[in-house]
């Protein structure tokens, strides 16, 4: 029974290593060069009773999966673009992910993020700055507002109010007693974006939420306020955040997801002094990348499905 791993192996050189180190590990063919195309794909997947898709991997070819047949596509990581659901289904392909297993990481990463931007890090250490202190702020006391309360959100309030922030949240899914009981604030939207000094996202994109952080409501931000997105960039108006941020309307970004990614060199955002910009690298730790593949990879060769969901 073969499996089949695609990995990203620009971005992660250490995936074999890290797969042969799983319980299973052995079992995996690893494919380590994209194919050249959708024929050759096909017949590398060919067999396969599983085919794991790595977190920033290319999008698994539709016809090339229609043509092998697998039975299950595991997604190491967000779904995102990586497969046609509906083609899945139309063919009988069970798909799952595994969901949540990078939140803390995440999380962790936002922090580190709002402290940089905070004590002006950008300013003090970039390209050509030489030996320049700078005076930044202090995040305790002051009001963390989070946009989205799922797995990552949560965890970003639970850190803020761990370094002494005020914490106020806007969801969707998050009611008055459940807010109470997590020790935060629940904020309409607008009021939340008027009022903190600090802002990060933390929703989906989908219909619903993307373009959310619109002209109108960037405008509600506070002249000094930061604003921090490692989430997805489909949630602002990129091009008003540029504009206000190079006005001087606002007190700093910090941002690891962009409308186009790589950022180009030339963007502003990465030269401007109070921009703080980081390659989509929210979820990269070695121990976040072990835990997917430790549970896609006991999933296709154990059969343990605690820590995947069927998406199809």
């Amino acid at each position: 029974m073969r499996r089949l791993v695609m990995p990203d192996t620009t971005g992660y050189p250490r995936l074999a290593e890290l797969v042969r180190g799983c319980p299973g590990g052995a079992e995996v063919d690893l494919l380590t060069e994209q194919p050249g195309s959708t024929r050759e794909l096909a017949e590398r997947m060919r067999g396969a009773t599983n085919v794991l898709r790595f977190f920033d991997g290319p999008p698994l070819d539709t016809g090339a999966l229609l043509d092998a047949r697998p039975a299950r596509v595991l997604v190491a990581g967000p779904l995102g673009g990586a497969v046609d659901l509906d083609a899945a289904r139309a063919a009988g392909i069970q798909v799952y992910d595994t969901p949540g297993l990078a939140a803390g990481t995440v999380a962790e990463f936002t922090l580190t993020l709002m402290l940089a931007l905070a004590r002006r890090l950008p300013t003090g250490v970039g390209a050509g700055s030489g030996w320049q202190p700078t005076t930044g702020r202090d995040l305790s006391g002051r009001l963390l507002g989070v946009v989205g309360w799922g797995r990552i959100g949560s965890a970003v309030a639970a850190l803020g109010v761990g370094i002494g922030m005020r914490v106020a949240v806007w969801s969707r899914s998050l009611d008055e007693e459940a807010a109470r009981s997590a020790g935060v604030r629940r904020l309409e939207l607008d009021e939340l974006l008027g009022s903190a000094d600090v802002v990060s996202l933390h929703l989906r994109a989908d219909p619903g939420t993307t373009g959310i952080i619109d002209a109108r409501r960037l405008a509600l931000l506070r002249p000094d306020a930061l604003l921090v997105n490692t989430a997805r960039a489909a949630l602002v108006d990129m091009a008003e955040l540029r504009r206000r941020l190079s006005a001087g309307a606002l007190g700093g970004v910090a941002l690891d997801v962009f409308d186009v990614e790589p950022l180009p060199a030339d963007d502003p955002l990465r030269t401007d002094p109070r921009a703080l910009v980081t390659p989509h690298m929210a979820w990269m730790t070695d121990d976040a990348v072990e835990r997917f593949l430790a549970a896609a990879i006991a999933f296709g060769v154990e059969g343990d499905d605690s820590l995947v969901r069927r998406l199809a």
